[in-house]
């Protein structure tokens, strides 16, 4: 399996997810928030928890208008695994 890991400005551990990924046997590559596209081949997609944008009001609402979150809707409408941890997870439902 090929995880990509969506990092936001203030997201944090994104480490520990991509430790835990790693220790299960995925391939494992990281997003930028800026990134327009996802890794080639991601089967997953992985928003990690933290305070992303500074954990301002509606925080989940600016990071999903991010431009990585159209892949990352395309990725799911597909059919893709998607998993929002705390706040990747606000971000996924905005």
């Amino acid at each position: 399996m090929h995880a990509a890991v969506v990092v936001f400005p203030g997201s944090n551990r994104e480490g520990d997810v991509v430790r835990a990924l790693k220790l299960g046997g995925s391939k494992v590559s990281m997003a930028w928030h800026a990134d327009h596209d996802l890794p080639a081949g991601t089967d997953l997609v992985v928003l990690p928890g933290g305070f992303s944008y500074g954990d301002y009001l509606r925080c989940g609402a600016i990071a999903g208008r991010a431009a990585i979150m159209d892949a990352v809707r395309k990725h799911a409408a597909k059919g893709g695994l998607v998993l929002g941890i705390c706040n990747g997870f606000q971000a996924l439902v905005k």
